[in-house]
């Protein structure tokens, strides 16, 4: 890399730190309840029509290194007689909002029991928002399992 593409880089980077803000409160609250009502409605509510209106056309989930779409990722919600139950935690870190764009970063702590018994799950994901009208509608998805260290 020469001098020149590191200035370039470098100035990219500082622009684009600037021109992102922490989401207002009420930005980064929407934000928050986005995320919580699309892991309720899809492992507890089961909605297809309600969960297909959180998300922006172009959605993607990136998961288990799969990029999916919105179609394949429906094909994995849970069906009433799987007996699968969730309970899920979020430890939100980071908000930012750049003009009509937002995201969030958070931990996600899973309690999942269903006809294989009962295990936990921890996740560290990553949303990429798209504002329609006053809705944040979920565009990317970015999910990475932290598996426990062995001691």
């Amino acid at each position: 890399m020469n001098r020149r593409e590191l200035v370039t880089g470098a100035t990219w980077l500082l622009g684009l730190q600037a021109a992102t803000v922490a989401a207002a409160p009420e930005d980064e609250a929407a934000l928050k309840e986005a995320i919580k009502s699309y892991y309720s409605i899809f492992y507890k509510d089961r909605d297809k029509s309600r969960y297909r209106a959180l998300l922006a056309d172009d959605y993607r989930l990136l998961e288990n290194g799969e990029l999916l779409t919105v179609e394949e990722d429906i094909a994995f919600m849970p069906k009433p007689e799987d007996q699968y139950e969730r309970t899920d935690g979020f430890d939100f870190q980071l908000a930012g909002v750049s003009g009509g764009a937002a995201y969030l970063v958070y931990f996600l702590s899973s309690e999942i029991n269903d006809v294989r018994g009962h295990r936990s799950a921890r996740f560290l994901e990553s949303a990429v928002f798209r504002r329609s009208g006053a809705t944040w509608l979920l565009s990317v998805l970015h999910s990475t399992r932290i598996m426990p260290t062995e001691n």
